[in-house]
């Protein structure tokens, strides 16, 4: 047997084995992260409902809409999804029989996201992900062959965590702002340094603010200054190996993305008797709870959350929707496309690819060793960068499909995976 064939026969996942309804939704996680990504690279302070980008009204309701609509839901599915071809990429090679070489395998394929991970990180963008994913694959590992009343219940104990983290919070904050307005009915005169702290503290939090309209130089200038840049700022290298807020939100939605995929949704959605019913109303219901959240966020983030349900509402705002999104287009998909190879799907199929290549272009277009465009464009002008950014990954996707079986990076780090397995 040829190495070329020992590879093949090792491959957890082909061509053939494919379920087209994941191509389509890491598809849209990909074209979809974009919006909030974009932002990252454009301006000194990206998250800020305030400070750039805000020339006029649009760019308000702009802003809006982008955070109400994506900020986090994207990446929500995309870790979903990860989850989800955690489980199928080792089901696959234990169907074909491979036992423990299986777990040699994916420890091996988890190894070189990390360092693909990494070098992105420090060579392109520090706000990578992929090597964060690669460490939650490594703590996935346990819940391989879990009962999904075991994985469900994991899920729960996550969650809790995280809802008593936001009513700790919640309830630090009412105290906070109950001891400001004590000290605001006291004199002057009977003031302590404490008190006048807190009162300087919360009338700053509190205040309507004006957009920054700062000139700002771009960020790495040059690309070797740049690198210094990122180094100073990325942090594997400081042994943090994945995003502390992000662990448990991620390992919750991939476990999710486990038990939906041992459901049979995503090769035949009418598996679950009301689909739709509950696709819907998670919608209606993660729409609802992400306008108040965003609303809030946008237009009246000087109003500081007080109430202990709306602290305990928006822990999972963009979890809740992202979800929905799966099930919904997941649905869509299903029913109206039924398994054809889209243009979105071949952005999927090319997802590592994709979601380097549009923070490549990013960087040449916002950072000083490209076109230098950094704070130079209202959050409305950002839409239509989105859009260029789409078309060309869109066209670049179809060409390349064209004439191989893989992404670029996808062939890499196959070939970086199974290069020492000989038969």
């Amino acid at each position: 047997m040829t190495n070329a064939q020992s590879i093949e026969s090792l491959e957890g996942t082909n061509q053939v084995d494919r379920i087209p309804s994941l191509d389509f939704l890491r598809g849209i996680a990909i074209l979809g992260i974009l919006f909030i990504n974009t932002e990252n690279f454009a301006y000194p302070d990206s998250w800020s409902p305030w400070k750039f980008g805000f020339e006029s009204s649009i760019d308000h309701s702009t802003r809006f809409w982008v955070y109400f609509l994506t900020q986090g839901k994207f990446y929500t599915m995309f870790a979903l999804l990860f989850g989800v071809g955690f489980f199928m990429f080792l089901e696959r090679l234990e169907n074909k029989g491979k036992g423990l070489k299986a777990m040699d395998i994916y420890g091996r394929r988890l190894l070189w996201l990390f360092v693909i991970g990494v070098a992105h990180a420090y060579l392109i963008w520090e706000g990578d992900v992929l090597y964060h994913y690669a460490i939650c694959g490594l703590i996935l590992m346990p819940f391989r062959s879990i009962s999904n009343k075991k994985l469900a219940l994991t899920i729960c104990l996550f969650a809790s965590l995280l809802l008593v983290k936001s009513y700790g919070q919640t309830d630090r904050r009412q105290v906070s702002y109950s001891k400001y307005t004590n000290a605001l009915s006291l004199p002057k005169k009977v003031l302590s340094a404490e008190d006048e702290k807190r009162i300087k503290y919360w009338e700053s939090q509190i205040q309507i603010k004006k957009p920054d309209t700062a000139t700002y130089e771009p960020k790495k200038k040059t690309y070797l200054a740049g690198l210094k840049e990122t180094y100073d700022h990325a942090s594997v290298h400081d042994g943090q190996w994945y995003h502390k807020g992000l662990l448990l939100r991620s390992l919750i939605v991939m476990i999710l993305g486990i038990i939906l995929y041992k459901s049979g949704i995503f090769n035949d959605y009418i598996r679950w008797k009301y689909y739709w019913i509950i696709s819907i109303a998670l919608l209606m219901f993660s729409l609802w709870v992400n306008y108040i959240r965003y609303y809030h966020w946008t237009y009246e983030y000087h109003v500081p959350i007080l109430s202990l349900w709306k602290g305990l509402l928006f822990t999972f705002p963009k979890e809740l929707l992202g979800i929905s999104y799966i099930l919904v287009l997941n649905g869509l998909y299903q029913k109206f496309i039924k398994s054809k190879v889209t243009l979105i799907s071949r952005i999927g199929q090319m997802a590592l690819t994709n979601y380097i290549f549009q923070n490549t272009l990013l960087g040449l277009i916002f950072y000083g060793y490209g076109l230098g465009q950094f704070n130079q464009y209202t959050r409305f002008e950002l839409m239509v960068i989105v859009v260029i950014i789409w078309a060309i990954q869109l066209i670049f996707s179809w060409l390349w499909m064209k004439t191989h079986k893989q992404g670029p990076l996808e062939s890499i780090w196959r070939k970086l995976t199974y290069s020492s397995f000989k038969s």
